[in-house]
């Protein structure tokens, strides 16, 4: 992957000043730019680096100033922008987001688990020694605190969010399970996910 990353200049500030007079032509019309260097990543700022830069010249005869009170007054008061942290600000957003799509995930996993309905698939993570497999559970019937379930035929050494094109859930291996045995696997992280209203695509509708 090609990454483009770097420093730049921004310009931060810009003023006039008419309180004072040119060297050159004794005009009350000097510009003020104040700069800052940032580093970015695919041309987003991502933090200031260095000090501020202050350029001072004339509008009236383009003369160039060097006045440090004036340079060191300005550098006082032109604040960095926001933007110059639009990185970190988009990271944090991210996260944020992140954060905030699993907790609603965990809440709706929640809810089915203790609502379930017939077609519901639980996708299960099983961990045994040093190693972790997935499989996959359908709920076929529901009676009372009663769940009754079909297995899929194979079992999955990594995380997948549908069967393979072979794979099915067997009527011949119907399991059961009281809610709160459902609730207790959930507790334990063992029902890692639960797909309600799928389609044809996960395969979760192929039963033999």
């Amino acid at each position: 992957m090609f990454v483009i990353y770097g420093r730049r200049t921004a310009r931060i500030k810009k003023y006039t000043d008419s309180q004072q007079a040119c060297n050159n032509c004794k005009a009350f019309d000097l510009d003020v730019k104040v700069y800052r260097d940032y580093y970015h990543l695919f041309f987003i700022p991502f933090f200031p680096v260095g000090d501020k830069i202050v350029k001072i010249h004339c509008n009236s005869c383009g003369q160039p100033m060097r006045l440090d009170t004036m340079r060191n007054h300005y550098e006082s008061i032109s604040r960095t922008p926001f933007y110059l942290y639009a990185g970190p600000i988009l990271v944090a957003g991210l996260i944020l987001i992140l954060v905030n799509a699993n907790l609603n995930t965990q809440k709706e996993k929640a809810k089915f688990v203790e609502n379930p309905k017939v077609g519901d698939v639980y996708r299960i993570r099983k961990d045994t020694n040093n190693s972790t497999t997935y499989y996959f559970l359908r709920v076929v019937n529901i009676i009372g605190d009663t769940v009754s379930v079909y297995h899929n035929n194979l079992e999955y050494s990594g995380f997948i969010s549908k069967l393979n094109a072979d794979d099915y859930f067997v009527k011949d291996e119907e399991l059961f399970f009281l809610k709160s045995d459902l609730k207790q696997m959930l507790d334990k992280m063992e029902i890692n996910s639960v797909d309600r209203d799928y389609g044809e695509y996960e395969g979760f509708n192929r039963i033999k």
